[in-house]
């Protein structure tokens, strides 16, 4: 949450900034080499798919995202190009497998959790975010509200892992949770009309490493996810 905190105080802090009207008598001229949509903030709701029979999301499994775009024009009228980026993304998921990690040993156990005698189970993401993508949109030197559509491949590679689990007597945090694979990539999608667009994400590989099984079946679980994003600057 502290992160959570500390970016939108940023965010809202840089759109302050960005939303200010350009009065129509001042001396401003249209830059016809401008480029678009470099930052972006974004928050999305996670749906965890191909789980095993006996595990569960419970809660509101999140992502919080934010980072910058470099914007490469294609042709002329520059409503076409790629965008090469760099970001930070923190994901959190609710669900009933807890793990734990021996402190001494830094061997990882899991369990599947059958009763509901606890307030809160999750594990969460740190991930450093490459996206790639290519770029359409109706924007001009002039016009700042548009249609848009970017599509591509984002990599993440993820640099921190936690498990917590919270009841009515103990608050436990578990680091560097190792059941997780460190590279991640995925379909990203954001499409919409002005500054909040909507977003979409598919995992392309598992989120949980091969051989952590449950049932004898490796957890084959996959990240989707829906929201919202912020373009600006």
């Amino acid at each position: 949450m502290k992160q959570l905190l500390i970016i939108s105080l940023l965010f809202f802090s840089i759109t302050g900034f960005c939303q200010q009207t350009i009065p129509a008598d001042s001396l401003y001229k249209p830059d016809p080499h401008y480029l678009e949509d470099q930052l972006y903030f974004g928050i999305s709701y996670i749906i965890l798919r191909n789980l095993p029979d006996d595990m569960k999301q419970n809660g509101f499994s999140n992502i919080v995202k934010f980072g910058f775009i470099r914007d490469i024009p294609l042709n002329e009228r520059r409503n076409l190009g790629i965008g090469l980026g760099l970001g930070l993304s923190w994901e959190s998921y609710f669900q009933n497998l807890r793990v734990t990690v021996n402190e001494q040993t830094g061997e990882v156990s899991y369990v599947i959790l059958n009763n509901t005698n606890y307030r809160s189970n999750s594990f969460s993401l740190n991930k450093i975010d490459i996206p790639f993508e290519l770029r359409w949109r109706g924007s001009t030197p002039e016009k700042y509200k548009f249609w848009r559509l970017y599509a591509g491949i984002t990599t993440s590679y993820v640099y921190k892992t936690e498990a917590n689990y919270i009841t009515d007597k103990i608050d436990v945090t578990y680091q560097n949770i190792k059941i997780i694979r460190n590279w991640q990539y995925g379909i990203n999608v954001s499409a919409g009309y002005g500054t909040w667009n909507f977003n979409f994400y598919y995992g392309l590989n598992n989120l949980i490493k091969k051989g952590i099984q449950l049932n004898g079946n490796d957890i084959n679980a996959r990240t989707m996810s829906f929201g919202f994003v912020y373009y600006f600057l």
